[in-house]
């Protein structure tokens, strides 16, 4: 059976609610905020991610060919990017999905792995070779002539790097579901994706206010995007390197980095970004589960994202 026809049976007895509870053999590897990353029995060597929330095929089209587009943009700007195979399927009851089919990388090169056990040594170099990757993207948007800019979460998390010894070599990106491309200042990707988990009676105050609009401007301002990399340190328990990066985040500001004119950072800014950052996530994720119960316990329908448990954050 091939990856398309597994992903098309798998999601036609997926619970959401229960996403491991299926006949096919199945591993959560991770959650996104709008995703969930799964590892099945049946595509051995791989990892799946699972976006839902599309209103028609047209928009899942749409999503395909900006999720193209913004791999080959990076390919072209030298940022190395996992094999990445969209696998759009639909089903009567979850309607339009899309998989994301990634070769499975070896978990001790994965960013959030050394951030977690590797030496300083490792991890300041890991961090060195995300900043370079970040200062050609935004000097490139600033030469751009077309309008066209892009971006990544440079959390280290994203990010799959080849160590040996105390050396670690160009990392490959491995998230490229959500991507950072804007023309003319207008995001190519569009917010409806965003949108698709809050629940309805919620959506017109998020346009309103912009927050999907605004969530995605911090990864274009280059110290905002720097104050994310390290505030992740929290979510991944390791509070305690949060200084060390910010000193090397600093030196490679005034060093290779000075060309983006951004100010310091400190480590009261990190820990007020993630502070602030964690209790809407947690707040939006509360929410959810109550549209869920809502959805499924009182109007007796689907609801067709998948929440974590509870999550450290």
């Amino acid at each position: 059976m091939d990856a398309a026809a597994l992903l098309q049976r798998f999601e036609e007895h997926l619970q959401p609610s229960q996403p491991t509870a299926g006949a096919e053999p199945v591993d959560i590897v991770g959650y996104g905020e709008v995703s969930t990353v799964f590892r099945l029995a049946g595509l051995p060597g791989h990892v799946c991610k699972r976006m839902a929330g599309f209103r028609d095929a047209a928009a899942v089209q749409r999503y395909i060919d900006v999720v193209q587009r913004y791999i080959e943009r990076l390919t072209v700007l030298g940022v190395p990017v996992a094999a990445t195979v969209p696998v759009s399927v639909r089903t009567p009851v979850s309607g339009e999905v899309v998989y994301l089919l990634q070769p499975q990388l070896d978990g001790a090169g994965l960013g959030n792995h050394l951030l977690r056990t590797a030496g300083d040594g490792v991890l300041l170099a890991a961090i060195e070779r995300v900043l370079a990757i970040a200062r050609t993207l935004l000097l490139a948007n600033r030469a751009a002539r077309d309008g066209r800019a892009v971006t990544v979460d440079a959390q280290l998390s994203n990010w799959h790097f080849p160590v040996a010894g105390d050396s670690v070599g160009v990392p490959t990106l491995i998230d490229v579901g959500t991507p950072f491309m804007r023309l003319g200042g207008v995001d190519e990707m569009g917010i409806e994706l965003f949108l698709a988990p809050v629940p309805a009676l919620m959506r017109p105050l998020y346009r309103r206010l912009r927050l999907v609009e605004r969530y995605i401007d911090d990864y274009f301002d280059p110290r905002t995007l720097l104050i994310d990399l390290l505030g992740n340190f929290h979510k991944e328990g390791r509070s305690d390197r949060i200084d060390l990066g910010v000193t090397c985040v600093n030196r490679w500001l005034g060093g290779p980095g000075a060309e983006l004119d951004a100010r310091p950072i400190t480590r009261g800014a990190v820990d007020r970004y993630y502070r602030k950052d964690a209790q809407l996530l947690e707040l939006f994720l509360k929410v959810r589960r109550l549209d869920r119960w809502v959805r499924t316990r009182l109007l007796r329908g689907r609801y067709n994202f998948i929440l974590p448990g509870p999550i450290r954050r």
